[in-house]
């Protein structure tokens, strides 16, 4: 068995009091040390995901250090609404996808884990807002037929800011195929994932939006993370979004 731990989180590019909620995410993915990681929303105006990278590997001590690899968005998002992976195991492989509408991409990597294994980490963010349900149904079936193309992994992870509440159909076919990971290990999804009290401007309801989906492994354990606010401010957290961390073991 092999053991690794994946993880999501929309760090909601550079709003929100970013200078202030920087610390908070290097701190708390320091603590949760995930093997490998899916961003969304990196503004790549200020170098945020290599920001980011650079001070998490400031911490890592002899600990293996993450490589981050970006997937820029079409059109007027590609500055702000990019996607990312860091990834402290090696890479073999990194590509995107262009789902043709709402300037929204996915992308892949695969990684090898020390026993030889290889493990393919796909990351997205679905189109929004809350009403664009067949919307995001027909991103999701794009994706689902993307995943087929890559064969030969022993195990496959898909993760991201899917924009849909439980009950969708988007959330309906990722499951015909895929594991998620937290009701596998709970019972249930989150009661919320989004938002925090740093989005201060959306009126959408609350509800679980972000998820990780496994095929090919066991879910050892699986929880919200990035979900601790300053221990001083109750209203600042890491993002808008709370990230889902799951560990899994290869066979």
């Amino acid at each position: 068995m092999t053991e690794v731990k994946v993880a999501t989180l929309n760090l909601f590019n550079k709003v929100g009091r970013w200078g202030e909620r920087m610390p908070l995410v290097v701190d708390q993915f320091v603590e949760l040390a995930p093997d490998v990681i899916g961003l969304q929303e990196v503004d790549l105006t200020i170098d945020q995901g290599m920001a980011l990278c650079r001070a998490v590997n400031s911490r890592v001590g002899d600990a293996p250090r993450y490589w981050i690899y970006h997937m820029a968005r079409p059109g007027r998002a590609a500055h702000f609404l990019a996607n990312a992976f860091m990834s402290r195991l090696p890479a073999e492989a990194h590509e995107g996808l262009d789902y043709l509408t709402f300037e929204s991409v996915a992308h892949r990597l695969r990684v090898r884990l020390p026993d030889g294994k290889l493990l393919d980490c796909y990351n997205t963010h679905l189109h929004y807002p809350p009403e664009a349900v067949e919307e995001r149904l027909a991103q999701a079936k794009k994706l689902r037929a993307w995943i087929d193309t890559w064969e030969g992994a022993n195990a496959v992870v898909v993760s991201g800011d899917f924009n849909a509440y439980p009950g969708e159909p988007t959330l309906a076919l990722m499951k015909e195929r895929f594991v998620s990971a937290h009701e596998a290990a709970n019972g249930k999804e989150p009661e919320k994932t989004w938002p925090t009290p740093v989005n201060t401007y959306d009126p959408s309801p609350p509800g679980t939006l972000d998820y990780i989906f496994v095929d090919g492994a066991d879910v050892k354990s699986a929880s919200l993370a990035f979900d601790t606010p300053h221990p001083l401010d109750a209203d600042l957290f890491p993002s808008d979004h709370l990230g889902v961390v799951a560990t899994l073991e290869i066979e």
